[in-house]
């Protein structure tokens, strides 16, 4: 079991903390509050009933692992495990409950920048306007089920596949009880453009050269 206090801490959000791997620079373990959790692992705040479906404390981890599995599973023929979502890996178990463990994404520089730091930091330009299109051309393509999507949970790289590119480490696969966008391409690519829209409209270079 890996001792959490002994980790680097790369980030956290209201959910989740976000680890350094101590044998693998190339990848981060995923570690869920424990503030956010009951006893038995339900989550904390919410009724007996709802805090303890679809695995309680670990739901958002179960949304992404199946988002990733569904993803391999239609490119199947191409044996293709890359896609504009994080590569999952699997699970560790730490002192603070179960981690994810997934591909860690860095910059050219080999810092981690989020589309919301190179937004407000008048950093993006023509080649990120390029790879935010093919971003969300792909996710459209590939059947990308949104949860809750934001400028702060896409991430730059430009190693992973060659080039320029963006890639969504967080809010990924079906928050709604009943799954109409992972059902439904359609009502899926809706989805996928209305965000797209919202996201870009919070970005400067759009509003200066569009």
């Amino acid at each position: 079991m890996i001792l959490v206090e002994n980790l680097t801490l790369l980030g956290e959000g209201t959910q989740k903390r976000v680890y350094e791997h101590p044998d693998d620079a190339n990848k981060l373990i995923k570690v869920m509050h424990q503030r956010n959790a009951t006893p038995d692992g339900g989550r904390a705040g919410q009724h007996h009933l709802r805090a303890h479906r679809s695995q309680g404390i670990y739901r958002q981890f179960r949304r992404e692992l199946l988002q990733y599995l569904q993803l391999c599973k239609n490119n199947y023929s191409q044996q293709r495990f890359i896609f504009p979502i994080e590569t999952v890996y699997g699970f560790i178990a730490t002192d603070e409950g179960l981690g994810l463990v997934t591909e860690k994404i860095i910059d050219p520089t080999g810092a981690a920048i989020t589309l919301y730091e190179l937004a407000t930091s008048s950093l993006f330009e023509d080649k990120h306007a390029t790879a935010l299109d093919k971003f969300f051309d792909e996710c459209s393509e590939q059947h990308v089920v949104f949860g809750e999507v934001n400028i702060a949970g896409i991430m730059y790289t430009e190693q992973r596949r060659g080039g320029p590119e963006f890639v969504l480490v967080d809010g990924i696969g079906e928050k709604l009880l009943i799954p109409f966008r992972a059902m439904s391409k359609t009502i899926n690519n809706r989805n996928v453009r209305k965000v797209e829209e919202k996201i870009k409209s919070k970005i400067s270079y759009y509003a200066s050269n569009h």
